[in-house]
């Protein structure tokens, strides 16, 4: 990106690189990750802890989010209105169906989660706010990208499809057929295309036609009775309405310049 400040990149960069990793990371494996030198990256993490934004685990040099990254996300979702109104929506869906249910916006091709709401299942999905996914096999994805054209997907590909499973799709065809079913029934799918033993189903959220974000609910595969999916798509289906009636009154929201 021609405008894009290197020197703040790269801070970006090692923020959300700490942020993916649940265990920490030490320095060389954050150097890996990030393809920048240990000399440069050493003074920026020594700053980020100074200030909270990092913390490093001295017992086994190992680097974590601070508290500082916290009180901003904290911060960010008690400010901002439209987000309650569909983390409202998301509770309700929890307390309907008793299953996760997750908010993710579309970034570069990935799926950043922004929210979560955990229902009270034994068994139940593992993952977190910050994680990130590819777009063309999460259900909150193609729930954004169906309205994409083929050309614009392979620009946002060029290096092809990742597959984590052998459901994943691997191909613009295949993606393109699971699309125009989207595009009829109004809700996505993820059979198993990220983990074998989960599905997962989501709605696009729009503010006057314009892709904002998306939400999902995922089901162990072994609890995706046809009662249970019926269940799920209704409450999403539903619950997108309300959320999109409320988006309509508000200003434009921009998160991404993912979307077209």
């Amino acid at each position: 990106m021609k405008n894009t400040h290197m020197p703040t990149a790269r801070v970006l960069n090692i923020i959300e690189t700490i942020s993916s990793m649940d265990d920490g990371i030490n320095l060389t494996q954050l150097s890996l990750k990030t393809g920048i030198n240990k000399g440069t990256i050493h003074p920026i993490l020594k700053t980020l802890v100074e200030y909270n934004y990092a913390n490093f685990d001295k017992s086994n040099n190992l680097y974590h989010l601070g508290i500082s990254c916290s009180t901003l996300s904290r911060s960010f979702f008690e400010k901002t209105f439209w987000l309650k109104v569909i983390n409202k929506e998301m509770q309700n869906i929890v307390n309907t169906c008793n299953e996760v249910c997750q908010m993710g916006i579309l970034d570069r091709g990935e799926v950043l989660y922004i929210d979560k709401v955990q229902s009270d299942q034994a068994v139940q999905l593992v993952s977190n706010i910050g994680t990130r996914l590819p777009a063309t096999l999460s259900a909150l994805g193609k729930a954004m990208l169906c309205e994409f054209t083929d050309e614009q997907i392979k620009e946002m590909y060029p290096d092809g499809f990742i597959a984590l499973t052998p459901y994943s799709a691997q191909d613009i065809d295949t993606l393109r057929k699971q699309f125009n079913q989207i595009m009829s029934s109004g809700f996505s799918v993820d059979d198993r295309e990220i983990n074998e033993e989960t599905v997962c189903y989501a709605v696009s959220l729009k503010q006057r036609g314009r892709n904002i974000a998306a939400i999902s609910v995922s089901i162990p595969y072994f609890r995706a009775s046809e009662d249970k999916i019926k269940q799920v798509i209704g409450v999403l289906l539903d619950a997108k309405t309300r959320i999109e009636d409320a988006l309509n009154n508000l200003q434009d929201i921009k998160l991404s310049s993912s979307n077209p």
